[in-house]
Order: structure tokens, then sequence, then C-alpha cells
């Protein structure tokens, strides 16, 4: 009798423990409705939602975007991811103004609350940070979790917001090892003395950054 038990149990943890492959990213899952034991998610972004991604994540294109994604419940109506994501993706270069590609792969281990609204620290029900290195809980809406949303937001946080390709450095662009930036032009902005006399307007004339607009041009 407990051989059969130990059997019927294995069994019933396979069934919950359910493998998706999703091509489409789309994906709104209703907190209440998954197992108990959590199901495995593996994703793929179809082109229409790579292109649908890159203007939102600020880079150039997105070549791909996988996932595979372990979600299960956790305490009362919350959720609980963990996995990897891997994104291939173009940006630009905030130095040469090139274009490059780059690889972001990364692991995750989030947690989401069911209530919108994130237990204030003193309350009954403040949260037990049992990982420091865990992310810290989020908040459902209305008990739902969109992927889409959330792994754009996260990818997101791991790029840098002044993309530099690896061969780029700010000495190439320099002249004799120094960079020429010029003042702005103040011609028809006059200057006032104290007293409310106008100066002798300022006689420059090259405009900021034109030797470094030139240098692109050239190259």
């Amino acid at each position: 009798m407990i051989y059969w038990s130990v059997i019927l149990s294995i069994r019933i943890r396979i069934y919950e423990m359910k493998q998706y492959h999703v091509k489409n990213m789309q994906q709104v899952f209703i907190v209440d409705n998954l197992p108990k034991t959590g199901f495995e998610l593996k994703l793929k972004a179809t082109d229409e939602e790579c292109k649908l991604l890159a203007p939102q994540i600020n880079v150039e294109q997105v070549a791909s975007f996988t996932a595979e994604l372990l979600i299960k419940q956790w305490r009362r109506g919350g959720v609980h991811i963990e996995g990897k994501f891997t994104a291939k993706l173009t940006q630009q270069c905030v130095i040469s103004l090139d274009s490059f590609d780059t690889i972001i792969d990364e692991k995750i281990d989030q947690k989401f609350f069911a209530s919108t609204k994130i237990p204030e620290f003193g309350e009954k029900k403040e949260v037990e940070m049992i990982d420091n290195d865990m992310d810290p809980p989020e908040a459902l809406v209305d008990g739902q979790l969109n992927i889409f949303d959330y792994l754009a937001e996260t990818l997101l946080l791991q790029l840098d917001p002044y993309p530099k390709k690896p061969d780029s450095q700010l000495e190439s662009l320099a002249i004799d090892g120094k960079f020429e930036i010029n003042q702005p032009n103040m011609a028809d902005e006059p200057t006032l003395d104290d007293d409310g006399t106008e100066q002798p307007k300022s006689k420059a004339t090259h405009k900021p950054f034109a030797n470094l607009n030139q240098l692109l041009k050239d190259k």
C-alpha cells in the first residue's frame, strides 16, 4: 500500500510540474490558477515582439529573446519566478555612434505580493527577507502576472544607459591627445555690467563640438 501511495504521489507531482513551450510572450497568468508546485515555462519572442521590445528598452534592434522560468505560487496569492533569460541586442555607441551587438544573459529570482500595496516596515505583515541577494518583492496587479512587461523591465535594468562599443575610446576622437571644444557663440547675447552698461560682444564664433562632428563625418 505504501508503495502504490509513493507512485501515485510522484505521478501527481509530475502532472502538476508541467512544461510549457511558448513562442508568444504576451502571456498574462492568473496566480490563483497556477499549480501549487509550479510549472516550467520556456519563452521565445516572436519577430513582432522583438520589434515591440526594442523601443521600450532604448536599443536599435532585438535580434532574439528567450527565457526559461519556473513559476510557482508564493504565500497566499503571491508568485515566485526563478530562471534566466538571454537577449541578443544591437545598440548604438555613445562615443563613436557605431552600431554594435551585445548579449545579455541574466538570472531571475523575483517574488510578487498578492496585494497592490507592499507592507511597510513596522506593520504586522512586514516582509522577511531570507536571502539578501534576492530582489525585493513587487506587487501584482489584480492578481495577474504579465510576463512580457516583467521581462522587458528586467532587461532594461540590465542595460548600460550609455552603451559603449568595446573598442571605442574617447582618445580616438581627440586631436593630439586633447579635445578641442570651443565656447558657444555668445555674439547675440549681450553682457551687462553691475550698473546695467552693456559690455562689448564676444568675438567667439565657433560652435561647441564642431571639431567632433567633422571627425565623425570623415570617419
